[in-house]
């Protein structure tokens, strides 16, 4: 993982875990370590992009696909 892709990794992991301790759920219930990092390598700048990531259905793209995007804009700048 090179650091701009490592850096949205980060970034996904702190908004999960604000996500998670919101809504009283185990951080994985949100997206697991592996959808994050895939996440972070495919850098993606849409929801049909993100929506390629194994471990994104309809449900979580629409509960969380606008706030990954926004992590992932501001993650690197």
């Amino acid at each position: 993982m090179d650091v701009a892709s490592q850096a949205r990794f980060v970034s996904l992991k702190a908004w999960r875990a604000e996500v998670a301790a919101h809504h009283n759920l185990p951080a994985f219930v949100i997206f697991h370590d592996s959808t994050l990092r895939s996440i972070a390598l495919l850098n993606p700048t849409s929801a049909d992009q993100l929506s390629t990531v194994s471990g994104i259905g309809a449900k979580k793209l629409e509960a969380y696909g606008d706030e990954v995007l926004a992590v992932i804009k501001r993650s690197v700048p």
